[in-house]
């Protein structure tokens, strides 16, 4: 019985200090000071072992997507980046299907698809960002009215989408300043990346320019014209416009006058007023040259009567 009580029925060991009562345990400890070292040690042996953490499991690393994945293999994209995308679209999950194909869309044009990449996840992560999406009807009605191929059709979308709150202001100026471009395509392109860059807040308004325009018959060269000096000078367009009128006024031929000056206007140039227009020939004929030099074409018919 007495082995069996120390051994246990199932063979485990019996700490005989945990058999002992507490004042028997106390009274044995003051008899012999070995007894109360060895309970220490038992005490902070059991102490260690309840204070040791269990071991952390590290965070499993998590798959890269595989629509994300197929896309860096498309376009040989470095790794750091594919993960680099792949967290930053999971923040996107709504738009993952827009943005993927708004992705194959700019990337198909890039020399660099690594590099372009590269802004474009700069542009998701500050939100300026834009997927793929649906057409747009008044962007779709500039398209047609100035034959703007689908990479510039996509630029308008943006436009309309990313400035939804001035949209309309926006497609209007626009098409302003198409009708009086050459090259409507690369015009576009270029004024649609100063609205979404922020270089400007609004383009232009011609309405002022077009009245100019009118009133002077210019041609088509003197109109392109007159739009880039109304761009290039926004900020005081309206006296700049003063100033192309009166040289336009005073000017036989306001198409070349306007070419002429539009260079130092574009510029920043102030230019002079110019000098008042000169009358035409009176009925006393003669040219232009001898007026000025003070001939007297009357005194000269004079002469003639009182010789005959």
């Amino acid at each position: 019985r007495m082995a069996q009580g120390q051994g246990g029925e199932g063979g485990e060991e019996v700490n005989p200090m945990g058999m002992m009562g507490p004042m028997a345990m106390m009274m044995m400890m003051q008899c012999n000071p070995m007894m109360a070292n060895f309970a220490g040690m038992m005490r902070a042996q059991q102490g260690l072992q309840k204070e040791e953490p269990p071991p952390k499991e590290e965070p499993k690393e998590e798959a890269i997507d595989p629509d994300v994945q197929e896309l860096g293999d498309y376009y040989n994209i470095e790794d750091r980046w594919i993960k680099r995308l792949d967290e930053t679209m999971r923040k996107r999950r709504d738009t993952k299907e827009q943005d993927l194909a708004k992705l194959y869309e700019v990337l198909e044009r890039a020399r660099s698809p690594t590099g372009l990449l590269t802004v474009k996840i700069g542009e998701m992560e500050s939100g300026q960002f834009v997927g793929k999406v649906k057409p747009d009807k008044d962007v779709e009605r500039l398209a047609r009215k100035f034959k703007l191929d689908e990479r510039v059709k996509s630029r308008l979308t943006e436009v309309a989408v990313r400035l939804k709150d001035s949209k309309d202001m926006h497609l209007e100026r626009l098409e302003q300043h198409l009708t009086y471009s050459k090259h409507p395509n690369a015009m576009a392109t270029l004024l649609a990346g100063k609205l979404l860059e922020h270089e400007v807040d609004e383009l232009p308004d011609l309405r002022e320019a077009e009245q100019v325009m009118e009133k002077f018959r210019l041609d088509e060269d003197a109109r392109s014209k007159l739009r880039e000096i109304v761009e290039k000078r926004a900020a005081d367009k309206s006296e700049v416009l003063g100033t192309v009128r009166k040289h336009l006024e005073a000017s036989s031929h306001p198409s070349a006058m306007l070419c002429r000056i539009a260079r130092s206007l574009i510029d920043g140039e102030k230019l002079d007023d110019p000098p008042e227009r000169r009358p035409p020939p009176g009925p006393t004929g003669g040219s232009e040259r001898d007026r000025e030099r003070g001939y007297d074409y009357g005194r000269d018919r004079d002469r003639s009567r009182d010789r005959s």
